[in-house]
C-alpha cells in the first residue's frame, strides 16, 4: 500500500510500473499546471464523493476511487514529491520516505533520486551476490584436423584409423582453479579475494610441465558517491599494488589506474647516473554519453606501457526494438523493466549493441568492431567480433543463453593462431569453462563449419520445439488471466461495475448533448489486448459508457504514453499483454471507428476514422 517502507512493495502499488498512473486517474497530460490539477480534482472528487451516495455497494466503490483520487492529488500537487514521481514513479515516491532531500539543491535533485535508485539497486543486488568459483579445461584437439596420419608404408590411414590415431593425441594442456570471495568490511568498503592454481603443459618446442599459484586480494573503497578507488595486489609475492580510480555522473566515466612496485623506491637509493628509470605504466580512460537524448557513447583510453604508449578510441551504442503492437517504442526497458506476458516468437522485444573502434599500440595496432543482440525474453544474446591488426585478422562469433540460477554459451574464435572453441556453462555461480584449441594453424573453413553447425541446430530446435512451447505458454497463460479474472478478481469487476453505474448519469447527459447539436457519440468502446488471437476471448473491457462521460464540446481527448487503465471506468483485464482502445462513434451523423493502442493518445473526431 502506499506509504510502505519496504521497497520491493512499489510493485503492490496500483500502477507501480506506470509513471503516469497518477495522472491518469485524473485524465491529465503531464505537463498540466498546479491550477489544472487542482480544478480535476475539485471536479472528480464531487462525483466520487460518498457522502453524496446512499446505495451501500456505490457508496462503497464511490470511496475506493475518492481514495485515489486524492492520493493522485496529494502526489500531484506538491512539487516535490511530484517531481521525484515524474522521474522514477512509485519507486521515486519510496526513495523519497528512506532517504532525506531537504538540504539537495534543486538543481542536484534529479541527480541525487537517480543516484539513490542506483545506490538501492545496487544494495538489492550484492544482497543476491554468493561466492563465485571457475574451473577451467583446456583442452587440445588440434590432431584431428592438423596432423596427417601414415601407415608405415606412407600410405593414408582410413577415416576410423585417423580417428583413432587423433584421439590418442588428444590431451589437456591447462587446468584452472579460481575462486572468488567478497565481504564488507566497513560501511564503504569491501574487500575482495581471488585465488587461482594453474597448471598445464609447456607449449612446443618447451617440454615439460609447469603450476602457477596466484592469491589476490582487493580493496574496493566508495570516496563518495561519484568516487570509487581499489587497490589489488599478490598476496603470495612482492609484486607490487596496482591502483584504480574512477570517476562517475550520469553522463561520462573517467578512471585512471596505474602501478607501484617495490623497485621504484629501491632505484631512488641505487640510482646511478646513466641508468634507467623505471616508470610506473599509466591507463587513463573516458566514457562520455555524446548526445543528451542519444545512448551513443564515446571511450578514449590513453596508457603508457613497458611496451611504449598506447592509444584507443571507440564508438557504442545500442537500441530497444519492440515488435509487439500497442507498446512504447521511445522508452528503452530498464533493470526494473515492468512484467510482460511471453511472446509466442520469444523475440518481440530485443536490444542490439553494436562498438567500432582502434588500437594505436605499436605491432598490436588495429581496427576492431562489435556488434551483439540481446533477446529478452529467451534470456539469449548472440554476438560477432571483429578485429584487423598489423599481425592478423581475427573473428569471433558466440552466443548465450542465462537463466535465473543458470547460463550456457559457446563462442568460436579464429585468426592466425589457429581455431578455438570456447564452453561456459555456470550455476548457482559456478562455472566450468572448456577452452578446446581445435586447429593451430589458420583454417578458415574449420571455424565456418564450427559456428555454423551449431547455429543450425538451435534453428531447427527453436522453430520444432521451442516456438511451439512458447505458443503454448502463451495461450496457458492468457487462461490463467481469464480466470483470475473470473473467480480471484470479482472484487475487481465489482468495483469496475460501481464505477461505470457512478458514470452513467454524466455520459447519459452528455451523450443527449451531443445528440442535440450532431456531435461526438460513442456507440462502443473496448479495451482489451491488442490481438485478437487465441486465447484473447473474453478479456476485453467495455467502456463505453467511460469514454462518452469524457466527451466534452464535441471533442475527446487522452493523453498518451501512459496507459489507459487509470481512468475511471477502466481497468487492466490481462497484465503484461499490450492492449488497445477500439472506439465505435458518429460525428455529424457519420460512422467513425479507430483503433488507439495504449500509449498512444486518443484525439477525436479525426477524418481519418471516418468509415466509407
Amino acid at each position: 500500500m502506499p506509504g510502505t517502507d519496504d521497497p520491493h512493495a512499489a510493485s503492490t502499488i496500483p500502477g507501480a510500473g506506470d509513471k503516469e498512473y497518477y495522472y491518469s486517474v485524473l485524465n491529465l497530460p503531464k505537463t498540466a499546471s498546479d491550477q489544472e490539477i487542482r480544478e480535476r480534482y475539485r471536479q472528480l472528487s464531487i462525483v466520487f464523493h460518498p457522502d453524496k451516495q446512499t446505495d451501500e455497494r456505490r457508496k462503497e466503490a464511490a470511496t475506493e476511487r475518492f481514495l485515489e483520487l486524492q492520493k493522485a492529488y496529494e502526489v500531484l500537487s506538491d512539487p516535490v514529491t511530484r517531481r521525484a514521481y515524474d522521474i522514477l514513479g512509485q519507486e521515486g515516491l519510496l526513495l523519497l520516505q528512506s532517504a532525506d532531500f531537504r538540504h539537495v539543491a534543486e538543481e542536484e535533485f534529479e541527480e541525487e533520486l537517480r543516484r539513490q535508485q542506483r545506490e538501492l539497486d545496487r544494495l538489492r543486488v550484492e544482497q543476491a551476490i554468493h561466492p563465485k568459483g571457475n574451473i577451467t579445461v583446456g583442452l587440445d584437439a588440434s590432431p584431428f584436423f592438423d596432423y596427417e596420419y601414415e601407415t608405415e608404408d606412407g600410405s593414408p590411414l582410413s577415416p576410423w584409423q585417423h580417428l583413432q590415431a587423433s584421439l590418442g593425441d588428444v590431451r589437456r594442456d591447462t587446468f584452472a582453479v579460481r575462486h572468488r570471495v567478497q565481504a564488507q568490511i566497513r560501511d564503504k568498503t569491501w574487500f575482495v579475494m581471488t585465488g587461482r592454481v594453474t597448471t598445464g603443459s609447456k607449449p612446443p618446442p618447451e617440454r615439460g610441465a609447469y603450476m602457477r599459484s596466484v592469491l589476490m586480494g582487493t580493496v574496493k573503497h566508495q570516496l563518495s558517491p561519484r568516487l570509487d578507488f581499489e587497490a589489488t595486489t599478490n598476496l603470495l609475492a612482492v609484486s607490487g599494488v596496482s591502483m584504480k580510480g574512477t570517476y562517475h555522473t550520469a553522463d561520462y566515466t573517467v578512471s585512471c589506474q596505474t602501478g607501484i612496485h617495490p623497485l621504484l623506491f629501491l632505484q631512488l637509493f641505487t640510482y646511478k647516473k646513466g641508468d634507467v628509470l623505471l616508470i610506473p605504466g599509466v591507463n587513463v580512460s573516458l566514457a562520455r554519453r555524446l548526445f543528451p537524448k542519444s545512448p551513443m557513447q564515446g571511450v578514449l583510453e590513453v596508457g603508457m606501457t613497458a611496451m611504449g604508449p598506447k592509444i584507443s578510441a571507440a564508438l557504442a551504442s545500442s537500441t530497444f526494438h519492440d515488435s509487439l503492437p500497442g507498446e512504447d517504442m521511445d522508452n528503452e526497458p530498464s533493470g526494473t523493466s515492468a512484467f510482460r506476458a511471453p511472446s509466442v516468437s520469444g523475440v518481440a522485444y530485443y536490444s542490439s549493441e553494436w562498438q567500432f573502434g582502434f588500437d594505436l599500440a605499436g605491432s598490436a595496432s588495429g581496427l576492431n568492431g562489435r556488434y551483439a543482440l540481446i533477446f529478452h525474453e529467451l534470456g539469449m544474446n548472440i554476438q560477432a567480433v571483429v578485429r584487423f591488426g598489423l599481425a592478423e585478422l581475427m573473428w569471433l562469433f558466440g552466443g548465450e543463453w542465462r537463466g535465473t540460477n543458470a547460463a550456457v554459451g559457446a563462442n568460436v574464435s579464429a585468426g592466425t593462431g589457429g581455431v578455438t572453441l570456447r564452453v561456459d556453462a555456470t550455476y548457482f555461480g559456478q562455472t566450468l569453462t572448456l577452452p578446446v584449441v581445435l586447429s593451430r594453424e589458420h583454417n578458415d573453413s574449420l571455424a565456418f563449419w564450427t559456428a555454423v553447425l551449431p547455429s543450425a541446430a538451435f534453428a531447427v530446435a527453436y522453430y520444432f520445439k521451442i516456438r511451439p512451447g512458447r505458443r503454448k505458454q502463451r495461450i496457458l497463460f492468457l487462461n490463467e488471466a481469464r480466470r483470475q479474472l473470473r473467480e480471484e478478481k470479482s472484487e475487481l469487476l465489482r468495483q469496475w461495475k460501481e464505477t461505470v453505474s457512478l458514470l452513467e448519469d454524466t455520459a447519459q447527459r452528455h451523450m443527449r448533448t451531443e445528440e442535440a447539436c450532431d456531435g461526438l457519440v460513442v456507440l462502443e468502446a473496448r479495451y482489451g489486448p491488442s490481438e485478437e488471437e487465441e486465447g484473447t476471448e473474453g478479456l476485453e473491457v467495455d467502456v463505453t459508457v467511460p469514454v462518452q462521460a469524457l466527451v466534452n464540446s464535441s471533442q475527446l481527448y487522452i493523453p498518451g504514453k501512459r496507459s489507459k487503465a487509470g481512468i475511471p471506468g477502466f481497468y487492466d483485464p490481462v497484465v503484461g499483454v499490450p492492449k488497445t482502445l477500439r472506439i465505435r462513434y458518429k460525428f455529424r451523423g457519420r460512422m467513425h471507428y479507430a483503433e488507439i493502442p495504449d500509449h498512444m493518445p486518443v484525439v477525436l473526431p479525426l477524418k481519418d476514422h471516418l468509415v466509407e
